[in-house]
């Protein structure tokens, strides 16, 4: 149940309580309104009067003031009214017109609430409403922050009340998430820069030593251990950084083809795919989304890497597939290799978790992870499967890009 709807369940509430009480004291003040005995004999006399103009006679009997039947010393008639049949039918017809004027009252007073009451449960939908309109502008705000920019504020106008304040504090909190994530992306440029500076050395007086005309046995091999290292350790640090990316929000998105991206790293995966003697074959359709170039050409050459690197010694292969799908550009990395456990599979998504079926192959277990965010931060989706014959079939899909 909505805050919306309660209030409004509220606001009814009150409005049913006190027109409840409103109805039933106009009731009961009604109902205990009565003609007097002075009002009573008055009408008795002036019935009796126009009685006796057309000719009718009515006695009349004793009545509570005067028990003798006689008028008083000073000649005035009894207050009272008097005991006899005219009095008893003028009571009756009293009795029956309150009864009648209670009816109606009864009968208009609950239509008339029936109806206030409906117009009231509307009004009350309104104006709460009306009165949560700046937390649903605010919950807006606060749903697109995943997908959009971090410099959107609210506007501020307005009365200093409590929605006042609030949409202060969460103008704050903007200002301070969008702080705290260009100090992110700050960090990961600065760190991508210092930490590439000294792995180019190292990687140059490795090769120094590779390239020189007669170096010894343990120079070369320890110079050879040291640019495997170092291409470890920069491939390492360009997964992370390509996390951290993904992590961030995506602060522009770009029209792409899903297909492109697929031709551009296959074509740069192919001499690695002939040395290894595995067959790649790419099967692409028009796919467009909308998307960061970068992290998507990440995330194919993920799929593209780990299928050559977990494929079988001789005669592999790999099949690439790009197609759209009902709303959805879709594309399936699948290869042969060694056979992988269903219930493995969730494991290869985890950070720095390769399984204990791969551990023989070099990596450092994110490639799989990379993927997983990127299809994530782009409103994607992940599937991987066992392969009939071994290896795994894996299976991403975006949103595919209006037609423009």
């Amino acid at each position: 149940m909505t805050i919306r709807v309660k209030l409004t369940a509220m606001f009814a509430l009150l409005f049913v309580v006190l027109a409840g009480v409103l109805v039933t004291t106009a009731y009961l003040f009604v109902a205990g309104t009565g003609a007097g005995p002075a009002q009573m004999a008055e009408r008795q006399q002036a019935l009796q009067d126009a009685l006796a103009e057309q000719g009718i006679e009515v006695p009349s009997s004793p009545g509570p003031q005067d028990p003798a039947g006689q008028w008083g010393d000073e000649g005035v008639p009894p207050q009272g009214p008097q005991d006899d049949a005219v009095s008893r039918t003028l009571a009756a017809i009293d009795e029956a017109a309150r009864a009648k004027v209670l009816e109606d009252l009864l009968t208009r007073s609950l239509l008339a609430f029936a109806i206030s009451a409906v117009v009231a449960v509307g009004l009350a939908w309104w104006l709460a409403g009306r009165v949560l309109r700046p937390v649903d502008e605010i919950a807006r705000a606060a749903s697109t922050l995943s997908e959009r920019t971090l410099d959107r504020r609210l506007p501020e106008g307005g009365p200093d009340d409590e929605f006042g304040r609030l949409r202060h504090a969460f103008n704050g909190m903007l200002a301070r998430l969008e702080s705290a994530f260009d100090s992110r992306q700050r960090f990961a440029a600065d760190a991508s820069h210092e930490l590439r500076t000294p792995l180019a050395v190292l990687r140059a007086s490795a090769d120094n030593v590779l390239s020189s005309p007669r170096p010894s046995r343990q120079a070369r091999e320890l110079a050879a251990e040291v640019e495997a290292q170092v291409a470890r350790a920069d491939s390492l640090m360009t997964s992370l950084l390509t996390l951290a990316r993904a992590d961030d929000v995506i602060h522009t998105r770009e029209r792409l083809d899903l297909a492109d991206v697929a031709a551009e790293v296959v074509s740069a995966a192919s001499p690695r795919a002939t040395e290894a003697g595995v067959e790649i074959d790419l099967d692409i359709a028009d796919a467009p989304m909308e998307g960061d170039p970068v992290l998507v050409e990440r995330l194919l050459a993920n799929l593209l890497d780990n299928a050559l690197r977990y494929n079988v010694p001789q005669s592999g292969w790999v099949r690439c597939r790009v197609w759209s799908e009902g709303a959805r550009a879709c594309a399936e990395v699948s290869n042969s290799g060694p056979a992988v456990d269903a219930d493995e599979i969730p494991v290869l998504f985890e950070r720095f978790s390769r399984g204990h079926q791969r551990s023989e192959v070099a990596g450092h277990g994110l490639g799989l992870p990379i993927v997983a965010r990127v299809a994530e931060v782009h409103a994607g989706t992940v599937e991987a499967v066992p392969g009939e014959r071994g290896g795994l079939s894996i299976r991403v899909s975006f949103p595919l890009a209006e037609a423009r």
